[in-house]
């Protein structure tokens, strides 16, 4: 399950606590702590379009054999030696659509604002435009103000809402629409 990029070394740094970390290409064996990553950021509340459980192990290093194997990237973040966020892109497919690619980005509750979903975001970008995509496209929920403000940050626009795109326990929710030229 490693991402796909010219070279495959991990990007290290210390976030705004002093903490290391490493940006690397997701490995086989990442699959269960991505599983327990998104069940701990979905059982915290509103800015998860998921809920614990909906994903199996199994399931998890299908996923991202597949977007792997289609030209997509999945990144791990590990503070300390743990999980701590995880990151993917995907490639929209077709050859109207295939110049795009949708992101994906979870970073666990006890490691935001210390720049660490900036590192994942900012590898994502310089992958995108070395792979040769003119376009990342994101979704957001508008109450998530702290990602939105990550992302117009890194260049991203509001392009539009989709109303009512995800349905929760808690009933339909809008998602924010972002993207970035490249």
């Amino acid at each position: 399950m490693s991402r796909q990029r010219d070279d495959q070394r991990p990007l290290l740094g210390a976030d705004a606590g002093g903490r290391r970390y490493v940006v690397r290409p997701t490995r086989e064996d990442d699959a269960a702590a991505i599983v327990r990553l998104r069940d701990a950021v979905a059982a915290e509340g509103p800015y998860i379009a998921a809920l614990p459980g909906e994903r199996s192990v199994l399931e998890e290093g299908l996923a991202v054999a597949a977007l792997v194997a289609e030209g997509g990237l999945s990144l791990t973040l590990e503070v300390d030696g743990d999980v701590a966020g995880h990151l993917m892109v995907r490639r929209r497919r077709g050859p109207h659509y295939g110049h795009t690619g949708e992101i994906a980005i979870i970073v666990h509750n006890r490691h935001r604002g210390a720049g660490l979903g900036r590192a994942l975001m900012q590898d994502a970008i310089g992958w995108a435009r070395a792979a040769g995509l003119a376009k990342l496209s994101l979704g957001v929920f508008p109450s998530n103000a702290p990602a939105r403000a990550l992302y117009r940050s890194l260049g991203f626009v509001e392009e539009g809402i989709a109303r009512a795109e995800v349905r929760m326990p808690d009933g339909d929710h809008d998602l924010l629409l972002m993207g970035l030229l490249l």
